[in-house]
């Protein structure tokens, strides 16, 4: 039974913490040239996971270009390599930083990493501008359990790039799928905001996980429910998550406001071009917050002319506004 909805104003949360993974994650490199066998396994199972396909030399500039970033905020010493945390308190909040600008796109933009997100997507690929850099210490932020395509809906041929630049083994806290259950519709819960999935809606001998090594690529179906374990090493779990979209049909824009309303945005994009989008109910508003979604009746003090957000569209119809990242 798909389940389209859920409402459960008295469920309890489900929390990831709790959460022991029974099962490992297979890695789908055979399916890799047989695009068709491999969306079959991510329409089933609701991830792929591709072990050392990222172009080596690309992922050691990614990373030494995000630890140059840690450096500079103390997590790290100068000239580590592994990650190893100092100890120094990380107030956190920078996974959209400025600081990381232009890293996700130079790694996705690689030749070889651009024939390998061909081969995923099927059609030539872009990268998408909402980018998440994670730089998390031991005991620092876990990501709860949560369906990607809930905060996202309108995105079209796309596919969201989770991977490690160092070594994350379980103790890290890698990311772990409910395998199986992105085929029951979304299981967010409604009744509460920001509509935290409840306890007992998924399986508990569906969870799966495994360790990560840099140059591995998980994708996730949009439904899949999926969160983070805990950081319990010593080491910084450092990772990023981007997008990839169709480079023929793009459905996201990234774009500065011009004007605002209720009923309509008016944006700039990159080039210069104007475009008008409708807003209404069914367009999901998160210009303030990437994780919680706005009312639209009250939502155009939160943009300004000149504010930098992106647009998911369908025609002419605004499906997400997003507050911008710089990737």
């Amino acid at each position: 039974m798909v389940v389209e909805s859920i409402s459960m104003p008295g469920a309890k949360d489900l929390d990831s913490t709790t959460i022991t993974p029974r099962r490992e994650l297979e890695d789908c490199n055979h399916l890799l040239d047989d695009h068709a066998a491999l969306m079959r396994f991510h329409d089933e199972q609701g991830y792929i996971l591709l072990r050392g396909v990222l172009d080596p030399a690309s992922v050691e500039e990614t990373r030494k270009a995000m630890f140059a970033v840690m450096e500079r905020h103390g997590l790290i010493e100068p000239g580590n390599t592994d990650g190893t945390w100092t100890g120094k308190p990380f107030p956190g909040g920078m996974e959209e930083s400025p600081e990381f600008s232009g890293i996700a796109r130079r790694l996705i933009e690689n030749p070889a990493n651009q024939k390998l997100m061909e081969k995923i997507l099927g059609e030539p690929a872009c990268i998408i501008p909402i980018v998440q850099y994670r730089t998390y210490p031991p005991g620092g932020s876990i990501t709860g359990a949560h369906q990607d395509g809930f905060y996202s809906p309108g995105i079209r041929n796309y596919k969201p790039v989770w991977t490690t630049l160092t070594p994350c083994p379980r103790e890290v806290g890698g990311l772990m799928v409910a395998v199986g259950q992105c085929n029951r519709g979304f299981l967010h819960n409604l009744a509460k905001t920001p509509s935290p999935i409840p306890e007992g809606v998924i399986p508990e001998d569906s969870w799966a996980t495994t360790d990560y090594y840099p140059g591995d690529v998980l994708i996730l179906n949009p439904y899949a429910p999926h969160a983070s374990m805990p950081n319990t090493s010593k080491y910084c779990r450092v990772t990023l998550d981007t997008r990839v979209q169709s480079a023929a049909d793009p459905r996201v824009l990234l774009a500065d406001i011009v004007s605002a309303s209720p009923d309509a945005i008016t944006v700039r994009d990159l080039a210069g071009a104007e475009r008008t989008f409708t807003v209404d109910d069914d367009t999901f508003i998160r210009i303030e917050h990437p994780g919680v979604r706005q009312k639209r009746a009250d939502y155009v003090p939160s943009a300004p002319a000149g504010k930098r957000i992106v647009v998911v569209f369908d025609g002419n119809h605004a499906e997400t506004l997003r507050r911008a990242s710089d990737n």
